[in-house]
C-alpha cells in the first residue's frame, strides 16, 4: 500500500482498485477516484574506474550507515537515467562527469524491495573524489583493496566482482540481473539465450 492511506488530491481513503471483478496493483481514491500507482523504484549506479581501481563512497546516511558501496541513489522525477547516475556521482563522491560520458553496464531487478536498477560504467584520468554530504569518506579501491568486510549491501557482491574482472580484462559486455528472495541470477546479455 501507498505510504499515505490517503488520496493527496481530496483527502478520501484509498481502496484497492477493482476492474472486471478483479483486484488490480494500484489503489483508487474512494471519493474522487484518482489512481494511486506503486511503482518500483529506480536505482542508478556508477562504477568508475581510475586504472585498476573503482570509485567506492561510504555512506553517510542510513541505511548501512559507515559501510562501502558504488556510489549510486534513487532516480529523480525528471532526469534520464544517465543523468541521475551523473547526479548521484557528483553528490556522492564530487567526481563530475556529463552523463553522455557513462556507458549503459548492469539492468536488473530486485523483487523483493521492489527496485529497478542501472548501473552505468565510465574511466577517469584522476584518482580526485571528495565526499559530499551523504558520504563519509570517497577512495578508488583495487580488487585486493577493496573493503569487502564493510560493504552496505553483500548480497550484490557478484557484480562488483564482474565490474573488477571486466576491469583487469578490459572487456565490458552489459550485464542483466534478476534477485528475488531464493534466487539471484546474473548474466551477460550478449551471451544470453533469452
Amino acid at each position: 500500500m501507498p505510504g499515505n492511506r490517503y488520496c493527496p488530491s481530496c483527502g478520501a481513503s484509498l481502496a484497492r482498485n477493482v476492474v472486471g471483478g478483479e483486484q488490480r496493483n494500484h489503489w483508487k481514491c474512494t471519493g474522487c477516484g484518482q489512481r494511486h500507482y506503486d511503482y518500483p523504484m529506480i536505482v542508478v549506479t556508477a562504477f568508475v574506474a581510475y586504472e585498476d581501481r573503482l570509485l567506492w563512497v561510504q555512506r553517510g546516511i542510513e541505511p548501512q550507515l559507515g559501510r562501502w558501496a558504488i556510489p549510486g541513489g534513487f532516480m529523480e522525477q525528471r532526469e534520464t537515467l544517465a543523468g541521475a547516475a551523473a547526479r548521484e556521482l557528483h553528490e556522492e563522491s564530487g567526481v563530475l562527469l556529463p552523463a553522455d560520458q557513462l556507458q549503459l553496464y548492469m539492468t536488473g531487478t530486485i523483487t523483493f524491495i521492489n527496485q529497478v536498477f542501472v548501473a552505468f560504467r565510465a574511466r577517469v584520468d584522476t584518482d580526485y573524489c571528495a565526499p559530499g554530504p551523504e558520504s563519509e569518506a570517497c577512495a578508488f579501491f583495487s580488487r585486493r583493496d577493496c573493503p569487502w568486510s564493510e560493504v552496505a549491501y553483500p548480497e550484490v557482491n557478484d557484480s562488483i566482482v564482474q565490474a573488477y574482472d571486466d576491469l583487469d580484462s578490459g572487456r565490458f559486455d552489459v550485464w542483466q540481473a534478476e534477485m528475488t528472495e531464493g534466487r539471484y541470477d546474473f548474466w551477460s546479455v550478449s551471451q544470453s539465450g533469452r
